[in-house]
């Protein structure tokens, strides 16, 4: 009798038959026939050679014809395997190049396999692909456990083990490859990823200075649920899309925190990182529940619907546009301190924030100082809009810095938070059109005069609180923002401030202050302020409500938007311009409400107001070119004096 390997060049291996065969051995076994569905044969059934004593030609040669069969419907990477070592690369990677539809029937141990046919259906069916490199394996065998490089694959029950093996870079690898068709319509229905660092490399690695631009997209991924993974997705495609649904992203360390030289790196770790391309997760929950390193998720191209996110850690940082719509079991929690969202420097987009109900741990929003929106100051060209949202635990006053609030427009969203055991709630509706509540000021100096003196001038008065030498306010004509023809300059040696005339405000309405402001040099008090008055003109139990002062100024125009919360007994409130050592420029002041269902009062009305104040009057300018102030005396007589 010959030996098997000359026979067939096949090993007969007993595993591979049961495995193949499965309950069909017991008919082999007995010389009996297996049903076929299309077979060459007059019969229905696949017919078997059988000898006595047992033939291993004959065996041979039923494996051929049971594969042949077989294979027309599906293989198993046992249909591969030579052998009974623990490397199952070679069998697996034949199994999915041959085109058929792949079963796995067991776990199987390999290095690295690859996925790339065209039109073909590979089944896990709940078995594991387990990585095995060694450090001294080939870059390519280091590179993933998976690599997806098809097209058009259908691809279930995916479930990867990395077993803490640093060797690789990913678990998966998808990528497309140049001279070939682009790695797109792709579908995966469930993929489990353990114990590795990086779940999915999406397109090229980080290091490469020039990805491949190829329309990597139409790929969809559903219920992807990860554990023990520090980076869940990471993406450099140019012009690539992924889809993400129904999934459970999780970038704990797990069971990383058990091994030797732990190289999991909090800080490091995020849900989603999109450098080039553009990732959407929906119905999904995004999980980062311990740490305050690190953020959720970071980059540009991301969208976000109808998720969970929970993370005590910064949500975003967003280096481009970032859209979240539907978040409708948002937590942040901790005594963290961290903005919920960082624009990085440099970012040029929108961050779009719809429909977010969240909250951070009871309490904090009351004590915490910290900011939901930080960065803009180094992001010139980004802007936030946020609309139709529950922000728990947030004090609507901590959306931004002063400097960064008038590029954050908020549209019917409602912030609560706890204080002194009291829970305060607002609703924040930046208005494009609105009534200035200020309109009665003097708000740019128009109708100052340049003179450089401490002279009442166009309804605001000077107090000089120390020092002497050049100290002055006057119209300031140079060096202004663009779109400005004056502003008002407040210059003080020592310390010094002016007041504006009275103007009417709505007790307890919640209001935004904005304005344009610098400073030239200036310390300690130089700085905005909103001095509050009773009806009866006494001073309010909030006597002045600070806006923006020397640490929030620069020697540069900045923009500046204030919230404003107007005390309850105050019934009118003037403005205060400080400068300590130095000027302080103020222009463009607005002072206007929340909410739309405040009352507005009439033209005519407010214009009475402006003028019930002592000296006040209009100023009309003469065809000769010539300005002039009309008041009333004390005998009811108008008197045109020059201004």
């Amino acid at each position: 009798m010959r030996n098997d390997e000359e026979q067939s060049g096949k090993t007969l291996s007993r595993r591979k038959m049961l495995t193949a065969l499965g309950a069909g051995s017991l008919v082999f076994m007995a010389g009996g026939g297996i049903p076929c569905a299309a077979s060459p044969l007059s019969t229905a059934y696949l017919k078997l050679s059988k000898s006595d004593p047992l033939d291993p030609i004959d065996v041979n040669g039923n494996f051929d014809r049971i594969d042949a069969e077989f294979g027309g419907r599906a293989v198993t990477p046992d249909f591969y395997k030579v052998g009974t070592g623990p490397d199952d690369t070679a069998a697996v990677q034949a199994a999915f190049d041959s085109g058929q539809t792949v079963i796995f029937t067991r776990n199987y141990y390999v290095k690295s396999v690859e996925m790339k046919g065209d039109v073909q259906t590979i089944d896990f069916n709940g078995y594991f692909l387990i990585g095995i490199s060694k450090s001294s394996d080939s870059a390519s065998d280091k590179d993933a456990i998976l690599k997806i490089t098809g097209i058009y694959l259908h691809l279930l029950n995916l479930k990867i083990e990395g077993q803490f093996n640093t060797n690789y870079k990913a678990a998966i690898h998808w990528y497309s490859r140049p001279g070939f068709p682009h790695s797109g319509y792709v579908n995966i229905f469930g993929l489990f990823i353990r114990n590795i660092l990086v779940g999915i490399q999406y397109g090229a690695w980080l290091d490469d200075p020039n990805p491949y631009d190829t329309s990597q997209s139409e790929n969809y991924l559903y219920g992807y649920v990860t554990r023990g993974i520090q980076n869940c997705v990471i993406s450099n495609q140019p012009n690539g899309f992924l889809k993400i649904s129904g999934s459970t992203l999780d970038c704990h360390e797990r069971e990383w925190s058990l091994t030797e030289g732990n190289p999991f790196q909090t800080a490091a770790s995020n849900l989603i990182y999109c450098k080039i391309g553009q990732v959407s997760v929906e119905d999904s929950e995004l999980l980062k529940v311990i740490y305050l390193e690190g953020c959720g998720l970071k980059g540009k191209n991301i969208i976000i619907a109808n998720c969970v996110m929970e993370m005590p850690c910064t949500w975003v940082v967003a280096e481009g546009d970032v859209t979240i719509d539907g978040v409708h079991g948002g937590f942040m929690g901790g005594n963290s301190g961290l903005p919920m969202f960082e624009i990085a420097a440099n970012a040029e987009g929108s961050l779009r924030l719809e429909h977010i109900r969240m909250s951070r741990s009871a309490g904090v929003g009351g004590y915490l100082t910290n900011y939901m929106i930080s960065g803009l100051t180094q992001a010139p060209h980004y802007h936030v809009s946020v609309g139709g949202c529950d922000l728990g635990e947030w004090n609507p006053q901590k959306i931004a810095i002063p400097k960064e609030r008038s590029r954050v427009f908020v549209a019917d969203t409602h912030f609560a938070y706890t204080q002194d055991s009291n829970v305060k709630r607002y609703t924040i509706h930046d208005k494009r059109d609105y009534t200035n509540l200020i309109s009665s000021v003097d708000t740019t100096g128009e109708n100052m005069t340049t003179a450089h003196n401490t002279n009442d001038k166009s309804g605001w008065a000077w107090t000089n609180l120390y020092g002497s030498g050049t100290v002055y306010f006057s119209k300031a004509v140079s060096s202004l923002p663009q779109g400005y023809s004056s502003a008002i300059e407040v210059c003080a040696t020592g310390e010094a401030y002016i007041l504006s005339k009275p103007f009417a405000v709505t007790a307890s309405a919640e209001a935004v202050f904005q304005a344009k402001a610098k400073i030239s040099n200036g310390y300690g008090q130089t700085g905005i302020r909103i001095v509050w008055y009773k009806a009866n003109g006494t001073a309010s139990s909030t006597a002045e409500t600070r806006l923006f002062g020397t640490d929030d100024m620069a020697s540069d125009w900045l923009d500046f938007m204030v919230s404003v919360n107007i005390p309850s007994d105050a019934a009118y409130g003037r403005i205060k311009i400080t400068a300590e050592a130095g000027s302080t420029y103020v222009t463009g002041m607005e002072l206007y409400t929340r909410i739309d269902s405040h009352f507005r009062n009439s033209f005519i009305n407010e214009l009475n107001r402006s003028l019930d104040v002592e000296g006040e009057g209009i100023v009309l300018k003469a065809p000769n070119g010539y300005r002039y102030k009309v008041t009333v005396n004390n005998s009811g007589d108008l008197v045109a004096s020059p201004y």
